[in-house]
């Protein structure tokens, strides 16, 4: 029978697979498919998770926890309502308290007090003292949270869970911070012995407390008919309402009320006892010194472990109960096990990224009341706040503005070692969106002393005087707090230019007031003042000398690599595709800030977003979303904005080390220049003699040259051999263009001119270059007007006036020297006057060579190429170059084979083109050197 031929094909041998050698295959698709339904899973999935990241985040949850905790300790120790309904009474509490913080501690007390009433009405009494001192905190003095605490601590021993008292304290005391943690500890231990000892004998603690605490004495019997313990049983549901009822007129009654003072009076006596008791004091000392050490030590000390290093001092409890045991009998073992179980507790915490402790924040807090005034905010308190961590590029700065801040202030022995004395002032400076303000929360985060947002709106007031009375306040209370640090964001609305004031105009005063201040900050307690701005030139040129503002420093737009830093911070918790880019997408964002990237990655998300709400499902974000952003989004910076920056960065920046910057196009050497040896060899003379040869010019006394001008006809190399030798000889180099003069007009022409001399002479060895100085210095007798000639005037009077060019060097090109003013050609101004010719014969050779190395190429004659050039300029063989190249990659696009470069394919090139260089030209060349000759 014939086999088809379809059979035929399929039924070809194929080489045998082994069982084993799939599995590696199968595991890889399956974990390709866990990727994939990872990717693309529900967004029921996403709901549990968001609520749980929402509770984590939420100050609220924690409050209502925390009020929670307190009332089921309260109504544990007055038991009145049934078991099974505590649950829902709590549920109602912890919700009000997730609501409102005052509310539900207000809620929470009146839902005990009915327990309370029902138990002890006499005592019920003395918790409306308390109910009132607890009104009176959460309103007037904002301790939203510290009634509850002392419910937990104060009646837990008289609770099953009295035995984690200790351990409740450690947590406690690393929370509220070392000064709260030893008033709460110390409140602690006398409120537990007094109502123990009041509850005689039920809670006593030296036979049936479990609390760690003892107590040798036995108090007098309390002369009262009115039942002081809570030691009846809970009323059964159907009674539950006649009991509240019967308790309130108990609570009401006579018979009660006049045992009230008795009772007060025996609590005072039972106090004095306790606070002469030497056990007691010994108990005192050291639950007291535990607490204090335990929520001070993470504030001091710099560890990854500090918090479970703080709570070993916790073993202070036991030892202190040990020696009051040794004195009055009773000592407890269980007390080392309490101890421990919190230490293990903080240590679980911690190792799980948990932090509570809250010892710089509380003191900051208490810090930044003082400012209340002016309503400052610390940096460091706010929502969110970023660590250096989120912030990409700029490792240089972060790194400089510790070691300038933190460092003389933490480093006590390289202060002294070195002499290290904190900056009076910082300056950050750059475009909008670079994260000056950003990178200061950061740092504010990172440091441990007081940094104060201030709002110089609330610093200015309508009363004359009242504006100067407010700065002063305001740096007094900061040398008060001190050390610290007070940021003025946008500091050019109170440091903005006198000048640009009137007379009897508020900010002026308000300036020098703010100088003075400056000039008065003593060392030993230092009011550290940072500024941001994204105007420094128009800030006040008192404000920026050192001794006031000692570091500016520049944030320019992030670079290549920074970009791709951001764009991978801000898409971190976003689902991304797998085509996601960063380096191009860095590549394709030249020019876009911080702020940008972010704003470029939120709008990605929410195109994501809104498509997953529709499919309810998560989509990635994709390559192609980014992309099409990019064509609609422009960046927030122009180039006009970044010269401005350049210019202020070039005259103010002091820092002490060097941010990285911008990726630069490859630099021009001394090679990429040919046949222009002679110049070369002249600026190398003019700029070096004079620096490594200064004592063999004065005793020649040989002044260094001046100026050079260069003219020739265009695209000969002026332009490119003056950038080389910017680069090969680290010269800075400053250019002053007509289209920048004519911009400013003919009088801000006049001020940009001495000011490029003077930044010249502040940054010597430097290169001034003009091109086209033809456009800026023209003829007086034929081509100015009396307003130009006054720019023509300036830059002679710069070339030779009363200050010195010390190694710098003042360069111009033209190719139209005829039109130059002539006072500007004398000797003293330009010493020398080098024509610049089109390349020889064998220089177009190698410029030929030069723009076609790297190409491939076949049987190409450059002797050939050279001579049908002649003529053309260097700037016109490049561009045959670039034409013929540009056919190779036409002809690669049409999908044919590829080519190489042939002499033809140039020779067809060159046969469509002509020289740049006229008649006219040549003719204007021969004049000029007849009249002024050459001076090489």
């Amino acid at each position: 029978m014939a086999i088809p031929l379809q059979a035929k094909k399929l039924s070809k041998p194929t080489k045998e697979i082994s069982p084993g050698s799939l599995e590696p295959v199968v595991s890889k698709l399956v974990e390709k498919r866990k990727e994939e339904v990872q990717r693309f899973r529900s967004l029921k999935d996403m709901r549990l998770k968001a609520l749980l990241k929402e509770v984590e985040a939420s100050t609220s949850f924690a409050n209502a926890l925390l009020i929670t905790a307190g009332c089921f300790f309260l109504l544990m120790t007055f038991r009145f309502y049934p078991i099974w309904l505590l649950p829902l009474i709590l549920l109602g509490v912890g919700f009000a308290a997730y609501k409102s913080v005052e509310f539900g501690t207000l809620f929470s007390e009146l839902v005990v007090f009915p327990a309370i009433a029902y138990q002890s009405p006499v005592f019920a009494w003395i918790f409306t003292l308390v109910f009132s001192i607890t009104i009176f905190a959460i309103f007037i003095l904002k301790m939203l949270y510290i009634a509850s605490i002392f419910f937990i601590l104060i009646f837990s021993p008289f609770t099953p869970l009295g035995f984690f008292m200790p351990a409740i304290l450690t947590a406690v005391s690393l929370y509220l911070g070392s000064k709260h943690a030893s008033y709460t500890a110390f409140l602690t231990v006398i409120f537990v012995l007094l109502f123990s000892t009041l509850w005689w004998p039920q809670y006593n603690p030296q036979f049936n407390n479990n609390s760690f605490l003892i107590f040798g004495h036995e108090p007098a019997a309390i002369k009262t008919e009115a039942p002081i313990n809570p030691n009846k049983p809970e009323p059964s549901l159907l009674n539950l309402g006649a009991e509240l009822a019967s308790s309130f007129q108990s609570l009401l009654s006579w018979d009660n009320i006049r045992h009230l003072s008795p009772l007060i009076n025996t609590m005072i006596g039972i106090f004095i006892i306790l606070i002469t008791d030497i056990s007691v004091i010994i108990q005192l000392t050291f639950w007291t010194a535990a607490a204090f050490l335990i929520g001070l030590i993470p504030g001091v000390i710099e560890n990854k472990h500090k918090n479970l290093i703080a709570s070993l001092l916790s073993l202070l409890i036991p030892i202190g109960h040990w020696l009051a045991s040794s004195i009055v009998g009773g000592f407890d073992p269980l007390v080392f096990l309490s101890v421990f179980f919190g230490i293990a507790f903080v240590g679980f915490l911690e190792y799980n990224g948990i932090d509570i402790s809250r010892q710089i924040e509380v003191v900051k807090a208490e810090k930044a009341v003082k400012f209340g005034k002016f309503g400052l905010q610390d940096l460091s308190m706010t929502p969110d706040v970023e660590s250096f961590e989120q912030i990409g590029n700029y490792e240089a700065t972060k790194e400089e503005l510790i070691e300038a801040i933190e460092w003389p202030l933490t480093k006590k022995e390289l202060s002294i070692a070195y002499g290290l004395k904190p900056p009076k002032g910082i300056l950050l400076f750059g475009p909008p969106g670079t994260g000056k303000t950003m990178m200061m929360r950061a740092l504010a985060k990172h440091m441990k002393i007081g940094f104060y947002y201030v709002k110089c709106s609330d610093l200015l007031s309508e009363w004359y005087g009242e504006s100067e009375r407010n700065i002063s306040e305001l740096f007094k209370i900061s040398r008060q707090t001190a050390p610290c640090v007070l940021f003025f964001d946008e500091i050019d609305s109170v440091g903005r230019s006198r000048e640009k004031y009137s007379s009897d105009d508020v900010a002026p005063r308000l300036l020098s007031l703010m100088l003075s201040e400056m000039d008065g900050f003593k060392a030993l307690r230092p009011v550290i003042i940072v500024g941001a701005t994204n105007i420094p030139h128009e800030l006040d040129k008192a404000l920026l000398r050192p001794g006031r503002l000692d570091k500016i420093i520049y944030m320019p737009l992030p670079d290549k690599k920074g970009r791709e830093e951001i764009f991978k911070i801000h898409t971190k918790n976003m689902p991304l595709a797998e085509d996601v880019d960063f380096l191009k997408l860095a590549e394709k964002t030249e020019r876009y800030s911080g702020a940008d990237i972010q704003n470029i990655c939120m709008e990605a998300a929410r195109r994501a977003a809104k498509q997953a709400s529709e499919r309810n499902v998560i989509i990635p974000i994709s390559m192609k979303d980014f992309m099409s952003l990019l064509e609609t989004m422009k960046p927030s910076v122009n180039l006009s904005m970044l010269e401005e920056y350049r210019k202020f960065k070039l005259d103010f920046e002091r820092r002490g080390m060097k941010e990285r910057e911008e990726e630069k196009v490859e630099m021009i050497r001394w090679n990429d220049v040919i046949g222009l040896d002679d110049v070369r060899n002249l600026l190398i003379e003019a700029i070096e003699l004079p620096l490594l040869h200064e004592d063999l010019l004065k005793r020649y006394k040989v002044t260094p040259i001046k100026g050079i001008l260069l003219f020739g006809p265009p695209g000969c190399g002026k332009t490119l051999i003056v950038k080389a030798a910017v680069n090969e000889l680290n010269a800075t180099f400053l250019q002053i263009s007509g289209a920048d003069l004519m911009k400013m007009g003919f009088s801000g022409a006049v001020g940009v001119i001495k000011e490029t001399f003077n930044r010249a002479r502040e940054r010597a060895p430097a290169i001034i270059f003009i091109d086209e100085i033809d456009s800026i210095a023209p003829s007086r007798d034929f081509y100015t007007t009396p307003e130009s000639e006054k720019v023509v005037a300036q830059l002679l009077n710069e070339m030779d006036g009363m200050k010195e060019l010390k190694n710098v060097m003042f360069v111009g090109a033209t190719n139209k020297p005829d039109i130059i003013d002539p006072a500007l050609l004398r000797p003293g101004r330009f010493d020398k006057i080098m024509l610049v010719p089109p390349p020889l014969f064998e220089n177009r050779k190698q410029i030929f060579t030069l723009n076609l190395e790297g190409i491939p190429m076949e049987r190409v004659d450059f002797d050939s190429l050279a001579a049908k050039t002649e003529g053309f300029t260097g700037a016109d063989i490049a561009g045959i170059c670039q034409e013929a190249k540009m056919q190779l990659v036409r002809s690669k696009l049409k999908g044919k084979e590829e080519k190489k470069l042939t002499t033809e394919l140039l020779l067809e090139t060159i046969a469509n083109r002509r020289p740049s260089i006229t008649v006219q030209h040549l003719q204007t060349y021969i004049k000029f050197l007849e009249e002024y000759g050459e001076r090489r």
